[in-house]
């Protein structure tokens, strides 16, 4: 039985769409239809109802499927388990979050090329919302961001969580002791990206507490790093990508009775049995951040 056909299936069955599922593993909507119609013949059963506009799994259909996907599962396993590192080519599109950047994608990187010398890794930041997209419309291999984010055929691989801590410039004159919302919000506020999961976070941190007039500035993560050490306003920042400044008194961490929430970050690829370098360095990943928080005080990085 062709693996291939049954993938086919499997997202066809996932999108509910001959043409969307085409879209997905880059093909042509009659090659999806010659693949569906052959699986159909050798099992002599029908696995799909069709309608004038979308195609629904048949009772055998249902049962196919989730035999189908451990099928496809197991050999994706298989390949990444026995295939020779040497053997592995080509590019991998990876999406990743400044958060990440600044903290074990330089140790990723770098066990990636010691392992998979033949494969390049073509790196670009973004915000999880774009990232995402991305993913899912082919134009990404893998994701590092923030999660988890349900997809059809969305892998999820939790990697690791980190504390954000309220920072300020100690030349800001934020008073000392234990701080309420309501004095944060006194001051301008440094966030993420608008679009950004960070910056919805940060909204609703506030509202919450029924504030809803704030100074809100959006940067980047680097841009936010600088601007608060430049005493502009403060910022709710994981702990770990300002561990040098606040180390040598160019921020200090501000106690405020309610934390902001820490950040969830996943590896996250599309399963398709014939492309194991995603799964590969995603697995790379969860052993590059475990070991990176490992390093830290567990109250910041686990």
């Amino acid at each position: 039985m062709n693996l291939k056909f049954l993938e086919t299936f499997i997202w066809v069955a996932r999108l509910g769409s001959f043409s969307l599922a085409a879209e997905r593993l880059h093909t042509t909507q009659t090659a999806v239809s010659h693949r569906i119609a052959t699986l159909e013949r050798e099992l002599g059963a029908r696995l799909f109802e069709r309608g004038s506009r979308d195609v629904r799994l048949t009772a055998t259909g249902i049962d196919a499927r989730e035999r189908a996907e451990r099928i496809v599962r197991l050999a994706a396993d298989f390949r990444r388990r026995i295939t020779n590192p040497n053997r592995l080519t080509g590019t991998v599109r990876i999406g990743v979050i400044d958060t990440v950047v600044y903290s074990w994608l330089p140790t990723l990187i770098e066990r990636v090329r010691d392992t998979y010398p033949e494969v390049v890794l073509e790196l670009s930041a973004a915000i999880t919302p774009e990232i995402s997209e991305n993913l899912l419309n082919g134009e990404l291999d893998l994701g590092l961001m923030n999660g988890p984010v349900e997809a059809p055929g969305l892998i999820n691989r939790e990697l690791c969580t980190f504390a954000c801590r309220w920072v300020a410039s100690p030349a800001l004159e934020v008073p000392q002791g234990m701080l309420e919302i309501g004095d944060v919000a006194r001051f301008p506020i440094l966030s993420f990206p608008t679009a950004s999961s960070r910056h919805v976070s940060m909204v609703a941190y506030f509202q919450r507490s029924g504030i809803e007039d704030i100074r809100l500035h959006t940067a980047s993560l680097a841009t936010l790093i600088r601007l608060t050490i430049d005493g502009v306003g403060l910022a709710a920042i994981p702990a770990v990508t300002v561990e040098r400044e606040i180390a040598s008194g160019s921020l200090r961490v501000l106690s405020v009775r309610t934390e902001f929430p820490a950040i969830p970050l996943y590896a996250m690829y599309l399963e398709i049995e014939d492309r194991p370098m995603p799964a590969l360095i995603a697995e790379m990943a969860a052993e590059c951040a475990t070991e990176f928080c490992n390093a830290r005080d567990p109250a910041i990085a686990w």
